[in-house]
């Protein structure tokens, strides 16, 4: 297991109002706010799919549930790049967190043996605060396999990040979630298993108003495709006044800055 990176996660400076952000590849990603606080959504660390679909991780495994010390557990729905069932388990060993997700998210992680008292419901329409975050669960159409499926919006400093979670392209959707102002988002967009494709994810940045656009959910399966180059493209046409930002797995990006 590789552990270089994990002591980055915490040694970058957060300024204030501000955020780091780190892409744990897939649609995983790492948010730590100016005080310390440590949000993750979707992490997918093993390669529990392997076992449990026959779908091989290709892409590396830098992080261990304990190394990026989270808070605040979001899972989005239960399909396993999303709720990483050998994860889930150091994670509630290892940590205090509270874990946060939809019903069916509820179930797993009962059977799990996470206790009540560390699980949070959120449902589409669903807020919650931690801390100096606030956390408000969004609709997503994942299909009938995933029919409670959710979005996050993370408001963090004077951020509002956008997590689409899998989820179909709904342009009406997105006009009302404008009202919201995001200005970061994080987009699935590997165009297969119900996903947005490029140009969709695209659409949706600019849809959304977005200021800053990050691509994810692609290269960790050979199974799921996605092209990040066709996204940056079709973002540069359909809104060239958004930022597409493409992370490396493991790479710290800090809001306010201009990234790589």
């Amino acid at each position: 297991m590789e552990g270089r990176m994990d002591t980055r996660l915490f040694d970058v400076p957060v300024p204030r109002g501000e955020a780091a952000v780190c892409w744990l590849g897939q649609a995983g990603f790492w948010v730590r706010d100016e005080e310390g606080t440590v949000f993750v959504i979707d992490p997918y660390l093993s390669d529990c799919g392997r076992r449990i679909r026959g779908f091989k991780r290709l892409s590396a495994q830098l992080f261990t549930v304990d190394a990026l010390r989270p808070d605040y557990y979001c899972i989005t729905h239960t399909h396993f790049d999303h709720f990483d069932f050998d994860s889930v388990p150091l994670a509630l060993a290892s940590t205090q967190c509270r874990f946060a997700g939809p019903a069916s998210c509820q179930a797993e992680l009962e059977k799990l043996g996470v206790p009540a008292a560390r699980r949070t419901l959120l449902s589409a329409g669903d807020s919650d605060h931690y801390r100096r975050l606030r956390i408000e669960a969004v609709l997503a159409d994942h299909g009938a396999m995933a029919p409670d499926a959710i979005g996050v919006l993370l408001y963090v400093g004077r951020h509002v990040i956008y997590f689409s979670g899998d989820t179909a392209y709904h342009p009406e959707w997105n006009r009302r979630l404008r009202e919201k102002n995001p200005d970061i988002g994080c987009l699935s967009m590997n165009g297969a298993f119900g996903n947005m494709d490029a140009q969709q994810a695209a659409r949706t940045a600019a849809e959304l108003g977005l200021q800053t656009a990050i691509p994810c959910h692609f290269w960790t399966f050979a199974e799921h495709g996605g092209d990040p180059f066709a996204f940056t493209e079709r973002l540069h046409c359909e809104v060239p006044a958004c930022r597409p930002l493409l992370m490396r797995q493991g790479e710290v990006w800090v809001t306010g800055g201009r990234g790589e």
